[in-house]
């Protein structure tokens, strides 16, 4: 058993007074406090020998030593917009050297041909030090180069193959760890992140290239079925965490004027009501309440893509009836 405990790790003064460092960290039943993913999976195998070992032998570390290799040179490795800029100026990475990456990718996803992972059938540490960057270009190169799709399993088939066993395969990526396309847009196209400090100009969202993993199921009953304090469905997931940071929700959208102190607590129970497939009445209230959760939501900070989906979903449906 073990606790999560999310620190604003922005700036200083933000962060608690015992973290030192960067994330992520964990601290061990005897108080030792260490950090570096890396270092963390290789210890947790250690600590725990009796599970399927994430670093089984020297095969993996070759696997992981590749990023370093087939990732593009010279460029930031901004958490928000990582290897995206090279670290002069304010342009992003050439298309052609974007194509370059992912065509290295796809044939290092065909070294272990026994399955859709890098080491073959079996998931590994290679997959979870690949799988935070993989996911950020699947959803910001896109917003770069326009139809430029990691996911296009005509041109890279054993990536798209990949993308889809991480949501399908590895429960707890799609229910809990995995950000959404929204999310990585937005924090794309803020200032400071990456970029010499401006924003870059995205392009614009095209509906007919509508991406396989924004409408992949992912395995919410293997994820919840162990997990007695996760809800049993997506949608009571997202109502479950609306419930459970009522305060500050309603503190936050009556501080930014989307909705009234008198109106904004009854509103929200109705949002929450509503994805957790209970009648409420949809007054106006309730639908800004939507629209503000929507538009505040970042993806996997308040809760997981899937219930997040949810949530959008119903915001997209009380807009659409509104209107």
């Amino acid at each position: 058993r073990y606790d999560t405990v999310l620190i604003d790790n922005t700036g200083p003064g933000r962060r608690p007074g015992w973290f030192r460092s960067s994330t992520p960290q964990i601290r061990w039943d005897t108080g030792r406090q260490q950090g570096e993913s890396l270092d963390i999976m290789r210890a947790l195998d250690k600590h725990y020998p009796a599970t399927v070992q994430l670093w089984p032998n020297n095969e993996v570390t070759a696997l992981v030593d590749e990023f370093k290799r087939i990732f593009p040179k010279g460029t930031r490795p901004s958490s928000r917009a990582a290897f995206l800029f090279k670290d002069f100026g304010d342009m992003p990475v050439w298309r052609s050297e974007f194509e370059a990456t992912l065509d290295k990718t796809d044939a290092l996803l065909g070294k272990y041909d026994s399955g859709p992972f890098f080491y073959g059938a079996q998931l590994t540490a290679a997959d979870i030090a690949w799988a935070p960057f993989l996911e950020r270009y699947a959803e910001q190169l896109p917003c770069l180069h326009a139809g430029l799709d990691p996911r296009d399993a005509s041109r890279w088939p054993r990536l798209a193959a990949w993308y889809e066993a991480m949501m399908q395969k590895v429960s707890a990526y799609a229910a809990r760890v995995r950000g959404d396309n929204v999310s990585w847009r937005k924090v794309l196209s803020m200032a400071g992140y990456g970029n010499a400090g401006v924003a870059p100009v995205l392009k614009p969202v095209d509906p007919s290239q509508k991406i396989q993993l924004d409408t992949n199921e992912g395995d919410w009953n293997t994820f919840a079925s162990s997990r007695p304090y996760v809800a049993p469905t997506p949608e009571k997931e997202a109502a479950a965490r609306v419930v459970r940071n009522h305060a500050a929700i309603v503190a936050d959208a009556t501080s930014r004027g989307a909705l009234s102190q008198e109106e904004a607590d009854e509103a929200f129970r109705g949002v929450a009501t509503l994805l957790a497939g209970e009648e409420a009445e949809v007054t106006p209230a309730v639908v800004e309440a939507a629209k503000y959760l929507d538009d505040r939501l970042c993806v996997p900070r308040d809760m997981g893509v899937l219930p997040a989906r949810a949530l959008r979903g119903l915001a997209g449906r009380l807009c659409s009836h509104g209107a």
